[in-house]
């Protein structure tokens, strides 16, 4: 997800989020009609959840080892990882998600003030039972490398790996300074309809430091688009946790993924590496912050050279 912890500082431009407009009582909120780009998906498939259903899509059919996972960034949704999956899916399966909200997950009624990391992990954990599944290499970059983080923390059995990639794992907020640092300070980023102020590419290049901003910008507002209101809850939940105290509960093996033109996140890596019990960092060349778009195939080889370690 975008670092929001230095809105003051105004880099939360670059991640402007799209609110769109919410149904009311018990009602499905529908956001905008967005279709994903076509990737290389082999299946896809929901699971019904207390409150809505997760959306996910499968790569690959080798059942021998533990699939992996893939978590989305803040606003985004599992076709950011379209350029990936299929070379980690060499001998593996591997399944995405949509998170709460975002791409084709849905949810009754409006959203929460606030979507916690623990709910959306807890929602994850379920889905996995439903599907049969007991372990996993979990990768999450963003937002997904938040959630992953207590996943990982409080279902120690449930992951055989973990890499968090590109993540702002920050310590935990007051409500009082999120209704400043997310709520106030975030009106800017909207008209008075509540729909986003589009964003430039240029953005992306200052604050994330990525090199195809223009191709990933286009996909970034269609994905924020899909994820309307969502945004900012699932954003309030990073906020109101100390992921970097419980990283220190992490027990997998990690590793922490970046950028080598990453200007956002390297910031929290120095905690995070001391926290970490089994953990490293590796760098993906050529890439800003969003490694799996800006350099899939350098952040597949980093990937994959953790994952097939014995």
């Amino acid at each position: 997800m975008i670092n929001r912890r230095d809105l003051a500082t105004g880099t939360a431009i670059a991640a402007a989020a799209t609110w769109i407009g919410t149904a009311a009582g018990a009602q499905t909120v529908a956001p905008a009609q967005v279709m994903p780009p076509k990737g290389p998906w082999t299946k896809f498939g929901d699971l019904q959840r207390s409150g809505g259903k997760l959306h996910y899509a499968m790569i690959g059919n080798d059942v021998s080892r533990p699939p992996i996972v893939l978590l989305h960034k803040l606003g985004g949704w599992l076709s950011d990882w379209r350029f990936v999956a299929p070379l980690l899916a060499q001998g593996r399966r591997v399944i995405a998600f949509d998170l709460p909200g975002h791409g084709g997950s849905r949810w009754l009624g409006t959203p929460p003030y606030i979507q916690s990391l623990g709910e959306t992990a807890a929602l994850l954990v379920g889905a996995l039972d439903e599907l049969g599944i007991d372990r996993i290499d979990l990768l999450g970059t963003s937002l997904g490398g938040c959630v992953a983080v207590p996943l990982a923390a409080f279902w120690p059995e449930r992951i055989n790996k973990l890499a968090i990639i590109s993540s702002a794992l920050g310590v935990r907020r007051s409500l009082a300074e999120i209704a400043i640092n997310v709520d106030e300070k975030q009106k800017a980023l909207f008209d008075a309809a509540g729909n986003p102020i589009p964003t430039e590419p240029a953005l992306l290049e200052q604050i994330f430091g990525m090199v195809h901003a223009a191709a990933i910008n286009v996909d970034g507002i269609a994905s924020r688009k899909a994820a309307g209101h969502w945004i900012q809850p699932s954003e309030r939940g990073v906020a109101i946790t100390d992921i970097a105290g419980t990283l220190k509960r992490v027990a997998a093996p990690t590793l922490l993924v970046y950028g080598d033109r990453d200007k956002a996140y390297p910031k929290f890596r120095p905690a995070a590496e001391a926290a970490l019990k089994h953990g490293r960092t590796a760098i993906v060349p050529n890439s800003g912050a969003f490694v799996m778009q800006d350099n899939p195939p350098a952040t597949a080889a980093v990937l994959k050279t953790f994952l097939d370690e014995a």
